[in-house]
């Protein structure tokens, strides 16, 4: 393996960096090499040390011109990936967003999708800003052989993205166990898409939603029941499809 630091005081700096900092944290270029360690099915990969701040939000990325590069993120106490990307990036490369919830070391492996995977690859890790707020307060409510709470809003090119470049926003909600709740998204400038995710999943792109539609409606309109095994809070996000989907939508959840 060779490895070679190209920020090398970076871990130092984001000790001491305010939790909402935005900007490079750590990167540098290495190669994978028949030498280098291998799992059980014959990948060969390199792991390199990070330390992260809890609560702060991080795109950590992988890119290769000559094999298809796997990212994965490790705890330093655990072998269990706690987030992994194959083809997030441009390209085949990889990019993830990561939000701990505990400070500390964690690792970041560089690894091929195919096990003859070698040649030269870089990583880096880079704060980013902290997603808006999810919106909290009901909307208005309609009765239509049942209550239902209704929001209009609107996805702009400033709205939040994911790591495929859609813009979203998230609504939180509170739901318990069995209870069933419809969800329905109409748009008509752009194909909207639901998704249901744990409250604390928030901010990990890399999350996957636990409930998710994109065509259940009438034409390209979104509808879908939910039911959590689990009371608790969960985030409705309203996504466009594409990654240049903006304007108008209409969500309605069920009380």
């Amino acid at each position: 393996m060779r490895f070679l630091l190209v920020a090398s005081t970076a871990l130092a700096v984001l000790a001491t960096s305010p939790a909402l900092a935005q900007g490079p944290v750590w990167s540098g270029d290495g190669t994978l090499a028949d030498s280098d360690r291998a799992t059980e099915d014959g990948h060969r990969y390199d792991d390199h040390v990070v330390r992260l701040q809890a609560g702060q939000r991080y795109r950590i990325s992988l890119d290769s011109d000559a094999f298809d590069p796997v990212l994965r993120l490790y705890r330093s106490t655990s072998d269990e990936p706690i987030a992994e990307n194959d083809d997030g990036g441009e390209s085949l490369n990889s990019r993830l967003s990561f939000q701990p919830t505990e400070s500390g070391d964690y690792v970041l492996r560089a690894t091929a999708y195919s096990a003859d995977g070698r040649g030269a690859y870089s990583a880096r890790v880079e704060t980013q800003a902290p997603l808006p707020p999810p919106v909290t307060t009901p909307g208005q409510t309609v009765s239509s052989s049942g209550n239902w709470s209704l929001w209009q809003g609107q996805l702009t090119s400033n709205s939040a993205q994911n790591d495929e470049g859609a813009h979203y926003q998230d609504y939180l909600i509170r739901a318990e166990a069995g209870q069933t709740r419809y969800i329905s998204l109409t748009a008509g400038d752009f194909d909207p898409v639901i998704q249901i995710l744990r409250a604390a999943d928030r901010g990990n792109e890399e999350s996957y939603p636990i409930e998710e539609d994109d065509d259940g409606g009438i034409g390209l309109n979104s509808f879908l029941v939910f039911a959590p095994d689990e009371a608790g809070d969960y985030i409705v996000r309203v996504k466009s499809y594409g990654s240049d989907g903006t304007g108008a939508y209409t969500l309605y959840v069920s009380q």
